[in-house]
């Protein structure tokens, strides 16, 4: 996947958090964000708080509701960021 980005810069049709898997554990909050399978190191993961392909409003799979994509948040569509992971 090395090289691999997503444009960000253009609507894509986005699944619902539960549709993919999509979790926040406040565990999870404040870990090294740069190891592990978080959004954070997504290729999706945008500006902090949003995804190309996950909507932000819903319920994740635990049937929580946040207003965002959590950094410290995973999904099943994870694909590495190389540029972020250590």
């Amino acid at each position: 996947m090395s090289g691999r980005l997503i444009p960000k810069d253009k609507d894509y049709p986005k699944l619902s958090k539960a549709t993919s898997g999509y979790v926040e554990n406040p565990y999870f909050e404040k870990s090294d964000l740069n190891r592990g399978y978080f959004c954070y190191d997504c290729i999706y993961f945008i500006n902090g708080n949003d995804c190309a392909i996950v909507r932000k409003d819903g319920p994740d799979v635990n049937g929580e509701e946040s207003g965002i994509i959590a950094p410290h948040g995973l999904c099943t569509l994870w694909i590495p960021d190389e540029t972020k992971t250590n």
